[in-house]
């Protein structure tokens, strides 16, 4: 009887591989990835301030701060703007490159369908004390369709995409955000 041993995820794909004499690996690595974030669930497992570290302080609109936020006009993403004020549109340039490359992946997966921002840079207070909607490093997302049962894949591709901390937070959206001050993952 063979001897049952435990691999990481990864060794089992090339064993897998290696099984189906040489099969297509990067398919398989597709394949494996192809799945869902469920309903509560984030990536990574630490929480958001641990990965990607914790509100400084809130952006104020005219500050210094404020001029370093870029207005993200990608696209295949629309924005829901229900301030009336653009505030949506504002969010740090790695915010921006993140949604970009999701946006992209969401037409794939979904073509005719777009990435819809719902919530970015707050400048009104709507979030919790700690939200890093605050620095303009936090999204809200579903997709233009508003369907939800896209929310659970969509999170996935955003982990796909680069975002640095990916949760499906309830029925109505995912949540994003990423690190201060980094350079970009590398793909």
């Amino acid at each position: 009887m063979a001897q049952r041993l435990a691999l990481p995820f990864g060794a089992l794909l090339v064993l897998s591989a290696c099984d189906l004499g040489g099969g297509d690996l990067p398919s398989l690595a597709r394949r494996a990835a192809d799945h869902s974030l469920a309903l509560g669930e984030h990536r990574p497992s630490r929480s958001e301030a641990e990965t990607v570290g914790a509100l400084s302080a809130p952006v104020a609109r005219g500050s210094a701060s404020f001029a370093a936020l870029a207005r993200c006009d990608a696209p295949g993403v629309v924005f829901k703007d229900e301030e009336r004020s653009g505030a949506d549109r504002h969010m740090t340039p790695r915010l921006c490159a993140a949604l970009t490359r999701l946006s992209r992946l969401v037409g794939a997966e979904w073509p005719g369908v777009e990435l819809r921002v719902t919530e970015a840079w707050d400048d009104r207070g709507e979030h919790g004390p700690t939200s890093l909607h605050y620095e303009g490093r936090a999204a809200d997302l579903t997709t233009s369709d508003r369907d939800a049962g896209k929310l659970g894949r969509l999170g996935r591709l955003a982990v796909d995409a680069g975002l640095d901390w990916v949760l499906f937070e309830d029925a109505s959206h995912v949540h994003v955000s990423v690190a201060r001050g980094r350079p970009p993952r590398a793909w």
